[in-house]
This record gives C-alpha cells, sequence and structure tokens, in this order.
C-alpha cells in the first residue's frame, strides 16, 4: 500500500471510530500505570502462547522462537508463575474455556500439562480446552498425552494438501503427513477435529481450494476453517521480518474462492459459525477468537478484560524474568472509555456472523440507539437478513467483513505488534 493510501485508511479509520465510539476513547496503547492491577473477574477464558517452533512458516505474524529444550524449562517456571499472579489478582475465577496456541504447543506437552495443573488448582476450570497442532507433530503418543490432559477440540494446520500450495508458504511437510496426521486425530475420540485450509494463494484455483475441503472431510474433519493470506507478510510486520516473498492475493481470486467455500460447505451440510469457520452437525464449537473476555498467558499473549485491553512483551527472556521476579509481564494497557467495551462484544458478534438484537441496550447501553441505526443501514445494503431476534451476515456480508477486518481490524494488530516486536517495554503505541 503506498503512503495515499496508508493515509486514506487512516482517514476512514479515525472517521468510522470518532462516529461509533466518541471521542473520549484514546487509541493507544501505553505502560500500565505504578500499582496498577486487574479488576475481580467471575468469569472469562485463559489463553496460553507457546511459542516455539521447528519451522517458521513465512505467513505467521504470531511471537515465536526456535524450539530449544533448554527453553523449555524456564517458559514453563514462567508461565505458572503468571497463572499464579493472576489468580492472585483476579480471585478464584471461572475459566469457560481454554485455548492453546503457539508456535506450535505440542512441542511443549509436558509444559502445557504442567500449567492445565496449575490452572485447574488456581481457578474453576468448567469449559473445553482447544489446542492447535502442527501435522508434523501428531503420533499415537501425542493423542495419548492430549487425552491425559482432556483436551477436547484440536486443531490441525494443514493448509493445503497440495504441494505446490505448501512451498508457496514455506511449510516443509509432505501432504501424506498430513493426511495421516488428520485421519489418526478424526479416529481418535476428540469431540472436534478442526482443519485450517488456506485459500487465494498464488496460482491456486477454485478447484484446488475445493478439492481440499473434500479431502479434510474424507479424512474425518468436522470443522473448516478457511483463510486467506493476512496484511502482515507485506506490510510493516513482514519488512521487519524480512517475509516478503508471499504477497496478498487480488480482491477478484479472493472473492471467488470465497464464495465457491461458502457454497460447497452449505451444500454438504457445514453451517457457518463465523467469518472463516463452518461445523458439521451438532459438534461443539471450534473457535480461536471469538471470546468476550480471557486471560493471556506467555511472551506476546494479551488480555481482553473488562475494562480494556492489556498485552505482555513480546520479548521472551523479558517475559521470564519479569514472572519469576514475582513482577507482571504486561507491557502495554488500553483502557476502555465510554461503551467501548460494547462496542467491541458487538464486534465479535459480527464475526461470529449472527448479532443478538435484544441484547443490544444491556451491551451498549446510551450507544445502542447508534447501532441499531448503523445496523440498519447494514440491513439494507444487504450484508445481513433478519432471522427472528438475530440478525445475521448473508453470505456477501460476511466476505466484506473479512476484507474490512483485513484492512481496518489487522492494521491495528500489525502496527501495535510491531513496535511490540522491537522493543520489550515500549512506552507508547498509537494505534
Amino acid at each position: 500500500m503506498n503512503n495515499s493510501g496508508r493515509w486514506l485508511l487512516r482517514l476512514i479509520t479515525r472517521t468510522i471510530r470518532r462516529y461509533l465510539v466518541g471521542t473520549e476513547q484514546h487509541w493507544f496503547f501505553e505502560q500500565p500505570p505504578q500499582g496498577w492491577a486487574p479488576l475481580h473477574i467471575e468469569r472469562t477464558s485463559l489463553y496460553l502462547h507457546v511459542p516455539f517452533c521447528r519451522h517458521f512458516c513465512p505467513y505467521c505474524p504470531y511471537t515465536k522462537v526456535p524450539y530449544c529444550e533448554s527453553l523449555v524449562e524456564p517458559y514453563t517456571r514462567a508461565a505458572l508463575a503468571e497463572v499464579d499472579w493472576w489468580a492472585d489478582a483476579v480471585g478464584p475465577t471461572e475459566i469457560t474455556s481454554v485455548y492453546i496456541g503457539g508456535g506450535t504447543p505440542t512441542l511443549a506437552l509436558d509444559s502445557v500439562s504442567c500449567v492445565l495443573m496449575r490452572v485447574r488448582e488456581r481457578f474453576h476450570l468448567t469449559g473445553d480446552i482447544c489446542i492447535e497442532t502442527n501435522p508434523a507433530d501428531v503420533d499415537d503418543e501425542t493423542v495419548r498425552r492430549l487425552h491425559d490432559m482432556g483436551v477436547e477440540l484440536v486443531s490441525l494446520g494443514v493448509e493445503s494438501f497440495q504441494p505446490e500450495n505448501l512451498a508457496v508458504i514455506g511449510r516443509d511437510y509432505t501432504p501424506p503427513v498430513a493426511e495421516r496426521a488428520l485421519a489418526l486425530l478424526a479416529e481418535s475420540n476428540f469431540s472436534s477435529v478442526n482443519a485450517d485450509i488456506m485459500f487465494a494463494l498464488p496460482r491456486q484455483t477454485t478447484i484446488n481450494v475445493i478439492a481440499d475441503l473434500v479431502q479434510a472431510v474424507q479424512l474425518g474433519a468436522d470443522q473448516l476453517t478457511t483463510y486467506p493470506l493476512f496484511t502482515f507478510p507485506y506490510t510493516t510486520v513482514g519488512k521487519y521480518l524480512r517475509l516478503t516473498a508471499v504477497k496478498m492475493p487480488n480482491l477478484r481470486m479472493r472473492q471467488a474462492h470465497y464464495r465457491a467455500i461458502s457454497s460447497w460447505c452449505a451444500e454438504n451440510g457445514f453451517e457457518r459459525v463465523s467469518v472463516w469457520g463452518f461445523k458439521h452437525g451438532a459438534v461443539p464449537r471450534y473457535s480461536s477468537v471469538t471470546r468476550d473476555g480471557y486471560i493471556g498467558i506467555g511472551p506476546g499473549a494479551g488480555s481482553h478484560l473488562s475494562d480494556g485491553f492489556v498485552l505482555n512483551t513480546f520479548d521472551l527472556n523479558s517475559w521470564i524474568n519479569a514472572t519469576c521476579d514475582g513482577r507482571t509481564a504486561i507491557a502495554l494497557r488500553m483502557p476502555f472509555a465510554g461503551e467501548m467495551s460494547g462496542w467491541w462484544w458487538l464486534y465479535w458478534r459480527f464475526y461470529d456472523t449472527r448479532i443478538p438484537m435484544d441484547d443490544l441496550d444491556v451491551v451498549l447501553g446510551n450507544d445502542a440507539p447508534k447501532a441499531r441505526q448503523w445496523l440498519r443501514v447494514v440491513e439494507q445494503a444487504g450484508l445481513a437478513d433478519r432471522n427472528g431476534k438475530l440478525l445475521e451476515l448473508t453470505e456477501s456480508g460476511a466476505f466484506w467483513l473479512h476484507l474490512a477486518q483485513n484492512y481496518f481490524a489487522l492494521n491495528y494488530v500489525n502496527t501495535l505488534w510491531t513496535q511490540a516486536r522491537r522493543e520489550p517495554w515500549p512506552q507508547a503505541v498509537a494505534i
């Protein structure tokens, strides 16, 4: 994107934010004030970030370090200390779900097991445990360990079953490895198995995309998360990481693939459960993001609290040193003003593709009339339809939301993460 495009994007962003949220909300992250502590929490979710990877995919922007066995023990000590810090700060909270991501969490299952045990000791865990994994790291022992830890939902980063696509995105396993891993997980009595499938890759055709979906389902996946390349590889995060080999797909290709995916899923009994996700039957819904609140454990992990967002330092050593010294690893905080918490709730309902209209007054308070006015415009534009008390995005609405997310929401993340990667403890970051 050139300078004119970036300037226009910033102008549109500021105008929309000012109209919806008002002028009270300040859009920047700062170091938490001295003595800051989170408010008491009765119910929330928990995210555990495991940063270890054997191979760095060129499109992945998340905090990661090369897997090294000597790093696992200090990581584990720090994660346990951070669980204790949060438990002391917010009380014996009910944890309604645990999501374990990375990195590749299955590279450090002993560590994950220890942290989950501490979570059960310090909190009241009532929800499902979900974990990400990589095809090259799945075998019978992995499956046994996951069951022993109480994992119910597993997501496998297949991305594609076609060697040319795997080569483009830097995956170093062959299609048979992904096939064996998905089949093994599917036959291993998990509550649900999700397969990540990428679309709109360079030279990828609609036929290729659908072939990947068909193969994933034939191998036993009951949920599908489909997504294109995000903006990170060619924006400032991508430049900082020197990841310029993979470019974003053009709009026409992305839209054609998205429509084909949506049609195929509808014709084959897969219900849309998010902008990216589809599930079959009554299995529990798998989602990596749509939590109304969560506590983040690990380097680079964020937390969504009732009064704002906080973000841990991205630097592994800084995170370890802080937590093991009994200090907070939180590097940045953006407090909420006005009805900001409610607007974030509405954003995630859009991501779910279903907005419960009766909840607007409770969640958005004085801003509920403004939200209804905006939602009427969305409906009149053909981007959503009424279904009883729900406003549901149409296929077109879901596509344009995913595109807007790519160019707006992820642009905020890009700005924030770029600075957080450069400095362990940034002073402030404006988004």
